[in-house]
């Protein structure tokens, strides 16, 4: 009967284990859940969650149209054009932009931004799919901009 009474006693104590371990790992996806719902929580210094609001959106702009002029730029904003080349020059200054002339018009660019794998925090080509080093897919993911180190050479 002793050898029934540890052994009881036994699997009562794995079985709160395991309970307890069960609870860490739901506590452990609420968190990582609660993160991947707030894009800009995780900062992250040369990521567009780096700039301040304003900056931000001219560069979610610029993104989405790949390349534009200040006045397309304030169209989407809704802001003035000369407050849109003065944001986008500043992006020009920071590293996240380049910008070139074509004929009269300046046309701003987005220069070779980075995403960072959620899973190994990788940097990655803001327009590829899957992380190269862990393989994780990086389409669902809201991207975290990252300018590369050596843009300004």
């Amino acid at each position: 009967m002793a050898g029934v009474k540890s052994l009881e006693e036994l699997l009562r104590e794995i079985n709160n284990s395991l309970r307890q371990v069960t609870r860490r790992l739901e506590k452990l996806e609420n968190d990582s859940k609660m993160s991947t719902l707030v894009p800009h929580q995780n900062f992250v210094p040369g990521t567009l969650s780096s700039l301040p609001e304003h900056l931000r959106r001219s560069m979610e702009t610029i993104v989405t149209l790949g390349e534009a002029n200040a006045e397309a730029v304030a169209a989407k904003t809704g802001r003035s054009r000369a407050a849109e080349s003065d944001y986008l020059n500043q992006l020009v200054d920071r590293g996240f932009l380049r910008k070139q002339r074509v004929g009269k018009e300046i046309v701003f660019q987005v220069f070779d931004l980075h995403t960072v794998c959620p899973m190994c925090g990788n940097r990655v080509p803001i327009n590829v799919k899957y992380c190269s080093r862990c393989g994780a897919s990086l389409s669902w993911q809201e991207p975290i901009l990252v300018k590369n180190k050596d843009s300004r050479k």
